[in-house]
């Protein structure tokens, strides 16, 4: 890539950080709003508050283990990540009813703390590390989390970019992302958003240029 090109996109990403959260090292915990968004998608960390109406007693608070599942009253190991906050609401009513402990539970989930949920962004960047995901958020675009780091030093090589993603089976996929055309695309578009995101547990690498 010609070297006005880099240092172009060198001066958009500092540009856009004036405007961008920086990164910040991931703390222990996220604290939780009054309210839960039914639509959060539930992760190992993650600690829920379980109430059923008019069953006092069935009531639990549970961190989610690694491996997903929380233990309740009665119907014992039930997996909740990756759920949506109604449908693990739907899924505890569900084997409740089924196991015969109860004719027609309501329950409700809250989430009481946030596992801190976060991609790390390394090598030729102002400011390497991680950037957390705001808790109602599954994913960032690879064009703002760049930005949150500070963008790119001028011996970035952006062109190639790669992306890591481990799946669920433990298996990692690496992909190469040129953020020239990204950023591009994503201006003549007119779009706020780019096409490539990012989600938790992603991680960034910048490589550096050899002149």
């Amino acid at each position: 890539m010609p070297r006005l090109i880099l240092y172009i996109l060198a001066a958009f990403f500092t540009a856009t950080a004036a405007f961008a959260e920086p990164a910040a090292d991931a703390p222990s915990a996220v604290a939780a709003a009054s309210a839960t968004d039914p639509n959060y998608r539930l992760s190992a960390g993650d600690t829920v508050a379980i109430a059923i109406y008019d069953e006092p007693e069935l009531a639990a608070t549970q961190t989610i283990a690694r491996t997903g599942e929380v233990r309740l009253p009665l119907i014992g190991e039930i997996i909740l990540t990756g759920k949506s906050v109604r449908d693990a609401e739907r899924l505890i009513e569900e084997n409740y009813r089924k196991r015969e402990f109860l004719k027609a539970p309501v329950v409700n989930l809250v989430v009481s703390t946030y596992f801190p949920r976060e991609v790390s962004v390394l090598g030729a960047v102002r400011s390497p590390g991680t950037v957390l995901f705001p808790r109602d958020v599954t994913s960032l675009d690879i064009v703002d989390v760049i930005t949150r780091v500070g963008g790119f030093v001028p011996v970035s090589k952006s062109d190639a970019v790669t992306l890591t993603r481990r799946a669920a089976d433990g298996k990692e996929t690496v992909t190469t992302v040129n953020m020239e055309n990204a950023i591009g695309g994503r201006r003549k578009a007119g779009r706020d958003r780019a096409d490539i995101l990012v989600y938790p547990g992603d991680r960034i690498w910048v490589p550096e240029r050899l002149f």
